[in-house]
């Protein structure tokens, strides 16, 4: 499956705070904690199950000065990351009505 052309949404098994620019993700099924920084907060609150990774990436480019494909890369990366580690599921079709998990 192209991961770029992908949707993905947050775990209902995750819960997460922002602590200034960055975000604390908790794994409620094994206790482990992550921080994402900046740019990986704004690509973790757009995943809403309705936009294509594609659409993400474009998102950081016009947010962010970075290189395209340093960007591309970093985002494949740390999707990667989040899959591996229960925070994300995929999905080939966007979801419909679906709410995200907000930060409290």
């Amino acid at each position: 499956m192209n991961r770029l052309e992908s949707f993905f949404t947050k775990s209902e098994k995750i819960a997460w705070r922002l602590v200034e620019e960055d975000s604390v993700l908790l794994n409620l099924d094994t206790g482990y904690y992550y921080t994402l920084n900046e740019v990986g907060r704004f690509l973790w609150e757009s995943l809403d199950g309705k936009k294509k990774l594609s659409a993400i990436h474009k998102e950081i480019l016009d947010h962010y000065d970075v290189d395209p494909d340093t960007a591309k890369s970093d985002v494949l990366e740390l999707i990667d990351n989040l899959l591996k580690e229960g925070l994300v599921e995929i999905h080939e079709l966007p979801e419909e009505g679906l709410s995200s998990p907000a930060a409290p």
